[in-house]
């Protein structure tokens, strides 16, 4: 006898998979038909069997299965078995007869047991397969205590509570882990846009400059080919992928991607170009260029956190090219200066940016609420 059966579409059969494995690992028994069977089969009895046999049939909901007649019927079976627990991995809501039974957000998760998400399941299964097991059924116990285990790893340690209040408090974190993701989710839809904008002039502005320094005679040529042949290719491939869902989906991430492989490209071109022309580090050659990427990642419409990660980046990296060129500090602290305070321009940019739309977003929010 399995004690859980996972109701899927063929379209989650990753989640699926991802899911019975993780929880095989913490030694569940796992039904799961990999085979995800076709719309318009008949409801077949060894289905039915397998479901009056588990304890508990995890539904996943998602824009695909809540248009699945197979998998509402599971989950009707399930339901009137009192054996339903639902996770969604999507923004979908679960058809009409289910919407009143509390559903796990699987949205996020990053498919190991150390997620909340998967916490959360862990300590809801625990509950269902104690109070489901015999006293004598010692495995099953076994089981229900290392669930047990696994959801109080979700209790946060005190310090990242501490912190997660002060992000709080400066008006850059919802204390509702719900309206947070939800508010993650309208930030990209309202924003990602502009991150396709920045991607684009990026390359642009890089092309631009490229000519500039053939046309003035500026650049040698191993920064040329470098940037013509690897930088402009690369950053053109990003831009171009920003139009996959998966880009949109993991937007943070991969703006922040992108911005570390601009970062990366261009002091890889200021070295080129101090190699072989005239315009070296000594005479602003990286300055200039630090400065730049530091108004692009002020256009780049990242959260206050990854703004002041990428830009530390860019600034020390601006300081170990100038201290590697042999300046010294009093010869140099005017280059320093500059990329300070476009550094916290930057910042401030995206502080008030992200602000302006944690204030709209509560506002549209308190609206639908009332």
């Amino acid at each position: 006898m399995h004690e859980l059966f996972i109701s899927y579409c063929r379209h989650d059969l990753d989640d699926a998979n991802a899911l019975a494995d993780t929880l095989s690992k913490a030694g569940l028994s796992v039904w799961l038909d990999r085979k995800a069977i076709q719309e318009g089969d008949a409801f077949d009895t060894q289905i039915e069997q397998a479901i009056a046999q588990t304890r508990v049939v995890i539904v996943i909901w998602s824009e695909h299965s809540v248009k699945s007649h197979w998998v509402r019927a599971e989950a009707a079976y399930a339901l009137g078995k009192r054996k339903l627990l639902p996770i969604s991995i999507d923004q979908c809501e679960p058809p009409l007869q289910f919407m009143q039974i509390q559903t796990i957000d699987f949205r996020y998760w990053d498919r190991t047991s150390n997620h909340h998400a998967f916490q959360q399941l862990a300590g809801a299964l625990a509950k269902r397969l104690a109070a489901s097991a015999a006293s004598t059924d010692t495995q099953l116990r076994s089981v229900s205590q290392t669930l047990v285990a696994l959801s109080a790893d979700a209790v946060e340690h005190p310090a990242k509570t501490i912190l997660e209040a002060w992000i709080a408090a400066a008006g850059l974190r919802f204390p509702e882990t719900v309206i947070e993701k939800e508010y993650q989710d309208y930030f990209c839809g309202e924003t990602f846009i502009i991150a396709q904008f920045a991607m684009l002039l990026a390359v642009a502005t890089y092309a631009v400059y490229g000519a500039a320094d053939i046309a003035m005679e500026s650049g040698g040529v191993l920064s040329t080919r470098f940037r013509f042949m690897i930088a402009l290719p690369l950053m053109a491939t990003f831009f171009a992928l920003s139009f996959r869902p998966f880009a949109r989906r993991h937007s943070q991430a991969f703006i922040i991607a992108f911005g570390i492989v601009g970062i990366v490209c261009t002091y890889i071109n200021v070295y080129l170009i101090a190699a072989d022309s005239p315009f070296r580090i000594d005479n602003g050659n990286a300055t200039m260029n630090a400065m730049l990427m530091l108004g692009f990642l002020a256009l780049l419409p990242l959260s206050v956190g990854s703004a002041i990660v990428l830009g530390s980046i860019i600034v020390a990296g601006h300081a170990g090219v100038v201290m590697q060129a042999g300046m010294l500090l009093w010869v140099s602290w005017l280059f320093y200066l500059h990329v300070t305070s476009m550094f916290t321009v930057a910042c401030c940019i995206a502080y008030w940016r992200e602000r302006f739309y944690r204030t709209a977003f509560a506002a549209e929010f308190s609206y639908g609420v009332s």
